[in-house]
């Protein structure tokens, strides 16, 4: 009961605090919006095994998002717009292809290549046609082909979903940003083992680096500026 307490507690006071943020960061003109460009890719993040089984080190409760991803992918695919999907899969035995990433997080050790840890959450409706890349760090940019395969497609906005909110999710939308695309966080659509990092990274992404809407409205918006793409 003490727990639960706590928690609303907390809540209210990330939802307070937020508030008085939001109109500090207002009045001297961060988060303006970036808007959709004339060509989206999805990327999702990481919506892996190893990140979405919560009997895993590095494993939540993803569920929700999930459905909100499907919707997403579902309206994506109906408009064969670009959808590129990611996973962290370390080939080497001591892991020396994370660097020393994995000396902060033990956990990365279970995400070896060839193992159920670094599939696709079979839950996801990801389809034939559909890009893959394999990354070693936080960001789908870093040491992936990722911009190439984006500049190929003349994509100039990044529809982000998947995980987590404060490292990969976070990560991407950043150096989508510094790579000149349009970053979009779908709110509902990105999850975090953290509450409180989950909803610190969604007011710094939209502040600072992203756009961040609910599915509903990209969605919304998809189906209105990209529909007539349907071949």
């Amino acid at each position: 009961m003490q727990i639960k307490i706590l928690e609303v507690l907390w809540r209210d006071i990330l939802v307070t605090n937020s508030k008085d943020d939001e109109l500090f960061f207002k009045d001297r003109g961060f988060g303006k919006l970036l808007g959709f460009g004339k060509n989206p890719c999805l990327v999702v993040v990481d919506i892996i095994t190893g990140f979405t089984d919560p009997a895993m080190p590095m494993g939540s409760d993803l569920s929700s998002q999930i459905v909100q991803v499907n919707k997403l992918l579902d309206k994506m695919h109906s408009l064969n717009l670009p959808v590129i999907f990611t996973t962290i899969s370390y080939d080497d035995e001591a892991l020396s292809d994370s660097g020393i990433w994995f000396k902060k997080m033990e956990g990365l050790k279970t995400l070896k290549s060839g193992t159920e840890a670094v599939k696709v959450d079979n839950r996801l409706n990801f389809r034939k046609g559909d890009g893959l890349i394999i990354k070693k760090y936080a960001s789908a940019f870093f040491g992936t082909d990722l911009t190439s395969r984006l500049n190929a497609n003349n994509i100039d906005t990044v529809i982000i979903v998947g995980c987590t909110t404060c490292g990969c999710v976070r990560a991407t939308a950043v150096d989508a940003l510094q790579y000149g695309y349009s970053p979009i966080v779908v709110e509902d659509a990105v999850g975090d083992r953290s509450a409180a990092s989950h909803e610190q990274s969604l007011f710094d992404l939209q502040q600072k680096y992203a756009d961040v809407l609910k599915t509903d409205e990209v969605i919304a918006t998809v189906s209105s500026k990209y529909g007539s793409t349907v071949k």
